[in-house]
C-alpha cells in the first residue's frame, strides 16, 4: 500500500538558518526542565502540565490556522490518522509530561535535563531492536554499555551521596520512565510522520494529550488558588507552551527535513548541556564530580550510538 503524500509545509531557508533553528530548539528543550521546576513550586505537577500543554495545543492549532489562511494547500487535519495521533498524545504528551512534572516535584531539574535526553536514545535503540527487528551492531552495543555505565555512576552518586533523600531518587526513576515514554513516542512518530505533517502531528497530539492530563488533574486544578498566581508563573507557562512545546518540535522536524536526521540529531547533544547550565544559573542546582563524570559517560555513549545510526542513515531521533 502506498503512503499518502504529505503536503509540503517546509519554508525555504539556508543551512545557516537551519543550524540556528536547531540550536534554538535544543536550548528551548533544555530550558524546559528549569522553567517546569519553577512552576511546580506554585501549583501541583499535573496542573502545571495541563496548563502548559493546554496552552501549547491552543498555540499549535492557531499556528495551523494562520498557515492555512496564507496557503490553502496546508494540511490541517490528520487525514484518517486520528488513532495514531491519539496514541502519540497519550504516550508522548500525557504520560511523558505527567512523569516529567512529577519527577521535577521530587528531584532536581539538572537530574532531569541529564537523564531524559541521554537515556531516551539508548532506550529507543533497544526498543527498535526488540520490536522493529533492527540489527544490533557492535558500535551500538558499545555505546549502550557506556551509557548504562554512566547512568550507574550517576545514580550511585545520588543514592550513596544522598541516601536520606528518597524523594530525589523517586524523581529520578520517574525521569527514566519519562525517557521510556519518549522513546516509544519517537518510534511511533517516525511511521505516522510519513503520512501527515509534523505540525499537524504536534498540534493534535498536544490537544489529545492535554485532555488526558486534564482528566488526571481535575482535583489538583480545583485546589489551585488562581488569584495568587504571579505574573512570573504565567510568563513561564506561556513561554513553555510556545517555545519548548510548539516551536521546538516544529523547528526540529523542519530541520530533519532540511538536513536529514543524522545531522539534526547532533544538535540535541546541546539539550543536557543547556539544561545543566540554566539549572545552575537560574535555580542553583549543582552536580557533584561523580554526577558530572556519569553525565559525560552518558553523552559519550549516546554519541557512539548516534554515529553508527548516522552511517546507516536510519537514525533514531532523540529529544527533549
Amino acid at each position: 500500500m502506498k503512503t499518502a503524500a504529505v503536503p509540503a509545509q517546509t519554508p525555504t531557508f539556508g543551512k545557516a538558518a537551519t543550524y540556528a533553528m536547531l540550536t534554538a530548539t535544543a536550548i528551548f528543550w533544555g530550558s524546559a526542565f528549569v522553567t517546569s521546576k519553577i512552576v511546580v513550586g506554585d501549583v501541583p505537577p499535573s496542573a502545571a502540565a495541563f496548563i502548559r500543554f493546554g496552552l501549547g495545543a491552543f498555540f499549535a492549532v492557531l499556528l495551523l490556522i494562520i498557515l492555512r489562511s496564507r496557503d490553502k494547500t496546508v494540511q490541517v487535519t490528520p487525514n484518517g490518522n486520528w488513532a495514531g495521533v491519539l496514541v502519540l498524545g497519550l504516550v508522548g504528551v500525557a504520560a511523558y509530561n505527567l512523569l516529567l512534572f512529577w519527577g521535577l516535584a521530587y528531584s532536581k531539574a539538572s537530574d532531569g535535563s541529564m537523564i531524559i535526553p541521554t537515556l531516551s536514545p539508548a532506550i529507543t535503540v533497544v526498543l527498535a531492536v526488540i520490536f522493529l527487528k533492527e540489527k544490533f551492531r557492535w558500535q551500538q552495543v558499545t555505546g549502550l554499555g557506556i551509557t548504562l555505565a554512566g547512568s550507574a555512576v550517576f545514580f550511585l552518586s545520588v543514592v550513596l551521596g544522598e541516601v536520606r533523600d528518597i524523594h530525589r531518587i523517586t524523581g529520578d526513576f520517574m525521569f527514566i520512565a519519562a525517557a521510556a515514554c519518549w522513546s516509544i513516542y519517537t518510534l511511533m512518530g517516525k511511521k505516522i510522520l510519513q503520512r501527515i505533517s509534523p505540525l499537524v502531528a504536534t498540534a493534535y497530539a498536544m490537544l489529545f494529550g492535554s485532555v488526558v492530563i486534564g482528566a488526571f488533574s481535575v482535583r489538583d486544578l480545583a485546589a489551585v488558588h488562581w488569584t495568587h498566581l504571579s505574573l512570573d508563573f504565567w510568563v513561564s507557562q506561556f513561554y513553555m507552551a510556545l517555545f519548548p512545546s510548539v516551536l521546538a518540535n516544529w523547528f526540529y522536524y523542519l530541520g530533519v527535513k532540511r538536513i536529514g536526521p543524522a545531522r539534526a540529531a547532533v544538535f540535541l547533544y546541546i539539550v543536557p548541556v543547556a539544561g545543566l547550565v540554566l539549572a545552575t544559573v537560574m535555580i542553583g542546582d549543582v552536580l557533584t564530580v561523580a554526577q558530572i563524570a556519569g553525565s559525560a559517560l552518558m553523552l559519550l555513549g549516546v554519541s557512539i550510538v548516534n554515529r553508527r545510526s548516522g552511517r546507516r542513515k536510519k537514525d533514531i531521533d532523540i529529544a527533549k
